[in-house]
């Protein structure tokens, strides 16, 4: 009986720690998920104030030339503190020419674009053989043009001619989808400046034409 109250007595003495214990468990999870709910609401608040914090620009998708047209850009939302006030935002439609190249993968300068130059120009249809053009060539690309004179017999080049160099960095307004005629050439539109256009005209059908790509670190910066 004496062991039988003892144990009794044991059981009773112990379970006001156990509920205590509980209590605590319970304190603790509360704690803890008071904690968990506090943490998500902080990266949220982050979140939300880092994407106030971003601005859409227009990025260069290919390689734009120095007084070219930036036609070819696309969007990209950057950090504000990145972009500031230097690029120009894509809610802007681009006016203008570019002052100098700007490269595939860059953001668009504000101070990149000017106004066209007003110097008198004109467009000219190049006949060019494809093997004597740049792949790809497209509109907005700057190019040297050369004429070999052709050898009367034939519609090659003379062996013995020594290329001269027509018109340097002409900007390409346009390239012929498709080959024109029965030649197989391609028509490429040049802007040229109008006092030059005698000379194109006579290069292109006097002699072979080669037009030589101008890399966008050979392009000369406008005024």
């Amino acid at each position: 009986m004496g062991r039988l109250r003892k144990s009794r007595g044991l059981d009773a003495a112990s379970r006001p720690a156990r509920r205590l214990q509980r209590a605590r468990l319970g304190d603790l999870r509360l704690w803890a998920g008071l904690s968990l709910l506090v943490v998500s609401m902080v990266i949220g608040a982050t979140m939300l104030s880092a994407g106030d914090d971003t601005v859409t620009v227009w990025r260069a998708s290919r390689d734009l030339s120095a007084g070219s047209a930036p036609a070819d850009l696309e969007p990209i939302t950057v950090g504000r503190a990145v972009a500031g006030d230097r690029y120009v935002g894509s809610d802007v439609d681009v006016a203008g020419v570019l002052r100098w190249p700007v490269r595939a993968g860059e953001l668009l300068p504000r101070a990149a674009l000017t106004q066209p130059s007003a110097a008198a120009t004109r467009e000219v249809t190049v006949p060019v053989d494809p093997m004597h053009a740049p792949a790809g060539l497209q509109a907005g690309d700057v190019i040297d043009m050369w004429s070999t004179a052709r050898d009367s017999a034939s519609a090659d080049a003379r062996p013995d001619a020594v290329p001269v160099l027509v018109l340097a960095a002409v900007r390409v307004t346009a390239v012929a989808d498709a080959d024109v005629g029965i030649s197989g050439q391609l028509g490429v539109v040049l802007e040229v400046p109008a006092d030059h256009v005698p000379d194109v005209v006579a290069a292109g059908r006097a002699g072979v034409t080669d037009l030589v790509a101008v890399p966008l670190a050979s392009q000369a910066v406008l005024s």
